[in-house]
């Protein structure tokens, strides 16, 4: 880079500034909380990520320059998302960068670069990463997809708790109840991502409401799966997403009074301001909605 041959001409000022931003960018992301990694913060930061490590490598040499192999893992953000659309998406972004910023050395030439045999080579090992990378993506897709049954009546999840409380009498169960809001990206990746983290839920057939159940549950595992559920929302752009929990027999005796209690809970977190909020029977439930729901009873 330093060489009396090097071309295009380096500004290094430039080159510096464009390096800082890539070091500092990349530390910041690691001090973010994981609700604001959303797909269209990803895709925002792979296309910011593109565009500055193509400068990087333009003031590093173009077609000579060594940086070229930091595009790779933008090629493999296809496999981490599960996603065909962030999967085109980031290798578009990287193949146009990648062009750019050689396109200056291949039409004005540069000394000792070999530079089309270099970017066809290049250009071949990006191709067979972008497909592999797809392929593995692909796979991800396809291991995710997964129907799930919409329980219109609650039916589905009341016979899932009635045999949780059968099958373990004694123990405790706890029943969540879970709305991620309107603004939900992908309904389907968000059951397949509580169903892996947490547990099987179930869709009822209000929206993108679902319920969870949980054996052997007590108050700190519920809320912890809970608020599990709620960053996985906040992952696929919810905003407004609130959850409601009951433990059994804590705060109910029976199958139907354990959904009653989580449903009134569910209700009461709509009430505090701010999202994200949960609420547990029988600890956080405001006065009103606790006596209706003894009414109830």
């Amino acid at each position: 880079m330093h060489g009396e041959s090097y071309g295009p001409a380096v500004s290094y000022v430039a080159l510096y500034l464009t390096v800082s931003v890539l070091v500092i960018a990349a530390a910041a992301l690691l001090l973010l909380p994981a609700r604001v990694f959303s797909e269209g913060f990803c895709a925002a930061f792979y296309v910011s990520y593109a565009i500055f490590l193509a400068t990087a490598a333009f003031f590093t040499g173009g077609v000579s320059s060594e940086l070229f192999v930091l595009f790779f893992p933008l090629l493999f953000a296809s496999a981490l998302h599960g996603s065909w659309r962030m999967g085109l998406l980031s290798q578009g972004a990287a193949l146009v960068s990648y062009a750019l910023a050689v396109l200056p050395g291949v039409l004005e030439g540069v000394e000792g670069a070999d530079g089309p045999g270099l970017i066809f080579f290049r250009l071949v090992a990006f191709v067979f990463t972008s497909v592999f990378a797809l392929v593995v993506g692909g796979r991800v897709i396809a291991g995710g997809e997964e129907d799930y049954a919409l329980d219109e009546d609650g039916s589905m999840l009341l016979e899932r708790v009635s045999g949780e409380i059968e099958a373990r009498r004694g123990a405790q169960v706890g029943a969540i109840l879970v709305d991620p809001g309107r603004q939900v990206e992908d309904v389907d990746l968000l059951m397949e991502r509580v169903r892996v983290r947490i547990g099987e839920p179930i869709l009822l057939g209000e929206g993108a409401v679902f319920g969870l159940v949980l054996t052997g549950a007590d108050e700190r595992t519920v809320e912890s799966a809970a608020r599990r559920a709620l960053v996985a929302a906040s992952s696929l752009g919810a905003e407004e997403m609130r959850a409601g929990a009951a433990i059994y027999p804590r705060d109910a005796r029976s199958p139907e009074d354990l959904l009653i209690a989580a449903g009134k809970a569910l209700e009461a977190a709509f009430e505090i301001e701010g999202t994200g909020a949960i609420v547990l029977a029988g600890r956080d439930m405001p006065p009103g909605l606790e006596s209706s729901f003894r009414a109830a009873r």
